[in-house]
């Protein structure tokens, strides 16, 4: 067990459409906190958003009722908040049907609410597992980091073999001469990143790492499953951009190099593996006039390519610094 000297928000924001994956997602969180010693949890809150919003995607009533949703979500969080205990702080909070408010604005919100209240944000995704050794593993970074002097930085939790090179310094070290084959059935390839992986195996690959194994790069690589990140990054003014309405994680890396430069600092666990199962079975159920559940995005609806395209225009203006930014009521 685990004594934690440092303070934690676990912040997931869930859409509707995942709900079938809440399930697993809390039993990665049962797994996770499992290994803190019972005093040392009053240091971790977990900040759960479930998002009801039918402004991109409406329901299939012929599939599921919005009530049944709501019951399937208060079902899992209700057994979450009984493994926790008192210790673990909790807070939940629901979007309606008709706000626009979606993945980046939590996580945005999410970094600038707690950033003063913890030492460090961590992003969940439902269709991701942290490890179970994740706190011990930033406990002894940040053993490392003060010692140094360093305190504004990322973290990353090694994956499975990604689409290209430049995400091998992210690769777990037991993945790294696999080739990642990108086709329509790459996401049932175990060896690679989108594929699903049990909390089981997961824990079974970790469980063989006696040290664990640092590396840092200073060009940001940013996926953002898992992702950790230290207060005073975030109070240095690194954060999702307001223009920002999808692609929370470049958003993210595009600050990063802007404010930080050649002091921009990343750590990777290499030998910890994380699960992100980008292309999970049950990921984008219960859609109207759409089957994806593997959630392809070239199979989502027109709406989502609509936000999708104006976030894209986003990002080329906040690089280049021109132009007048996107904002939700221009999907009208």
């Amino acid at each position: 067990m685990i004594e934690l000297k440092n303070k934690y928000v676990i912040g997931t924001h869930i859409m509707w459409f995942e709900i079938e994956m809440y399930s697993d997602f809390v039993d990665a969180m049962v797994n996770l906190l499992d290994t803190v010693e019972l005093t040392s949890k009053q240091n971790v809150t977990i900040d759960i958003c479930f998002n009801m919003s039918e402004r991109l995607e409406g329901i299939d009533t012929e599939k599921i009722q919005p009530k049944e949703l709501l019951q399937k979500f208060n079902e899992h969080t209700s057994r979450l908040q009984i493994s926790m205990g008192s210790w673990v702080r909790f807070k939940s909070r629901i979007i309606t049907k008709d706000e626009f408010y979606f993945h980046a604005d939590y996580r945005r919100d999410l970094n600038y609410n707690y950033c003063k209240k913890v030492d460090y944000v961590m992003w969940g995704e439902t269709d991701s597992f942290f490890p179970k050794e994740a706190f011990q593993v930033i406990e002894t970074l940040a053993k490392y980091t003060d010692e140094q002097g360093i305190h504004k930085y990322l973290l990353s939790f090694a994956d499975r073999k990604m689409w290209d090179s430049s995400w091998d310094p992210l690769v777990h070290v037991d993945y790294r001469n696999h080739v990642f084959v990108d086709d329509e059935n790459g996401h049932l390839n175990p060896n690679q990143a989108k594929s699903q992986m049990s909390i089981d195996e997961m824990n079974k690959i970790n469980a063989k790492v006696d040290e664990f194994d640092f590396s840092y790069i200073q060009q940001p690589k940013i996926s953002g499953a898992c992702l950790v990140l230290s207060a005073d990054l975030i109070k240095f003014g690194v954060n999702i951009p307001s223009c920002l309405l999808y692609n929370d994680d470049e958003g993210l890396s595009i600050m990063c190099q802007k404010l930080l430069g050649q002091n921009f600092m990343q750590f990777i666990c290499q030998n910890i593996l994380h699960v992100h199962a980008r292309r999970h079975s049950k990921k984008r159920l219960y859609v109207k006039n759409e089957d994806n559940p593997h959630s392809f995005i070239n199979k989502k609806n027109t709406n989502f390519q609509k936000l999708l395209n104006l976030s894209k225009q986003n990002i080329q203006k906040l690089i280049t610094g021109q132009g007048k930014f996107h904002e939700y009521g221009d999907l009208k």
